[in-house]
């Protein structure tokens, strides 16, 4: 029998949960796709105190791996805000962790934010970072909910004393990637870009389609004809759902036969509702929730087109998971999406991110939705297969774990 190299990845991710988050996508990938020689535990969060509680770890088998989940903290599946933040309602919690030599058993920890970090800069075994965003654009855009908007200098603080103690820094945005080479050359060797993945097995074109397509109408209640727009991630300033549903209002004036279905949950969701009561589209606007992968791959089948109205991003995995169910996206012209989205061949990049330019991307993608959609979609996103962008990953884990001690 093979020894498995002990990894934790250390972030308040659920893996067993149905949380809207690119990062527990993320996440669940590493885990999922994992070889069998690295074995992975998350030391995160439960969405599901009853039947996952806290400090107990929880165990359980996908694709004939065990998947594990140790939680240190609770997280509200409706993304909701608390009073402290679960930035350092985690940190809190993984310092006890490490006080009490609970995480002595790991060879390499990984972690998917700065701010844990923090505590490991004396930690003698091999560490990881992965970034989601370009933190410059993150902690400074107007739509950020990042804490670290009240201070972007004191991130910057932050990251300067992290980011060279780490062994490998992944960045999703390449933007990221050139920056820190340019302006530190103590992170030469350590930072590189790795792009997102959707998974084949469950996010494809399908062979029902027409099934599916009745099948979802008649789930929302609306016509047989009802064109759908379908978005999915939190419901929260990032995404910017609001610029979604100002736009979508526009929109379904010259197409009064479409449907937007949110699926996700988030903070914002309450404003969202009003703002579309506000709008008078309400009876348009379907909200379906947090739902598991299936679910989303099925009704993406059905849709017309998939919107992102994101104020920032890395490389969605959502909009990936889009294309390769074979839907054209409408998107704002954010992150890495142009990699995979091609303005007027798979979808429609908006011009700026006012009400007005999104409005006309969504609108002319809708009524081109036929003739962007199918191959041109699918054929974008063969290269971002788990298989293959994972494998980094996994050799850095690897080549770690032969450092001597």
């Amino acid at each position: 029998m093979t020894n498995s190299t002990n990894i934790a990845i250390l972030y308040w991710a659920d893996p067993f949960g149905y949380v809207p988050s690119g990062i527990d996508s993320f996440i669940r990938g590493i885990l999922k796709f994992a070889p069998p020689d690295l074995s992975y535990t998350v030391v995160g969060a439960t969405s599901d105190p009853v039947s996952r509680p806290l400090g107990k770890e929880v165990v359980k088998e996908v694709n004939g791996r065990e998947l594990r989940l140790r939680p240190v903290v609770t997280i509200d599946p409706s993304s909701s805000r608390t009073r402290i933040p679960m930035t350092l309602r985690y940190m809190h919690a993984l310092r006890r962790e490490y006080r009490q030599g609970r995480l002595d058993e790991f060879a390499i920890l990984d972690f998917h934010r700065i701010e844990p970090a923090l505590l490991f800069l004396r930690e003698p075994r091999p560490r990881n970072l992965t970034l989601h965003h370009d933190n410059l654009v993150s902690t400074r855009s107007a739509g950020s909910d990042n804490m670290w908007r009240f201070a972007p200098w004191l991130y910057d603080l932050v990251e300067r004393p992290v980011l060279p103690r780490m062994d490998r820094v992944f960045c999703v945005r390449q933007s990221a990637v050139d920056r820190y080479l340019a302006t530190d050359e103590r992170l030469a060797g350590k930072v590189m870009f790795t792009p997102t993945w959707m998974e084949p097995d469950v996010f494809n074109a399908g062979d029902d389609v027409e099934s599916d397509h009745a099948a979802v109408r008649q789930q929302l209640g609306v016509a047989s004809d009802t064109a759908l727009i379908t978005t999915v991630g939190r419901i929260d300033h990032q995404k910017d759902p609001l610029l979604l549903i100002s736009a979508f209002a526009k929109v379904s004036e010259q197409h009064p036969r479409c449907q937007l279905v949110l699926i996700g949950d988030g903070t914002l969701r309450a404003q969202v509702s009003d703002k579309a009561a506000e709008t008078g589209c309400s009876e348009k606007v379907t909200f379906m929730g947090s739902q598991p992968p299936e679910e989303i791959a099925r009704v993406l089948r059905a849709s017309d087109i998939f919107a992102l109205s994101s104020a920032y991003e890395g490389m969605p995995i959502a909009l990936l998971e889009s294309l390769a169910c074979g839907l054209p996206a409408a998107v704002t012209d954010v992150g890495e999406v142009r990699r995979v989205v091609e303005h007027g061949v798979n979808g429609m990049i908006s011009a700026d991110r006012s009400v007005d330019a999104y409005a006309a991307c969504l609108g002319e993608g809708l009524a081109r939705a036929e003739e962007l959609r199918g191959s041109k979609c699918t054929d974008a996103v063969v290269p971002y297969r788990p298989e293959r962008v994972l494998a980094a990953i996994y050799e850095n884990h690897r080549r770690q774990a032969q450092r001597p001690g």
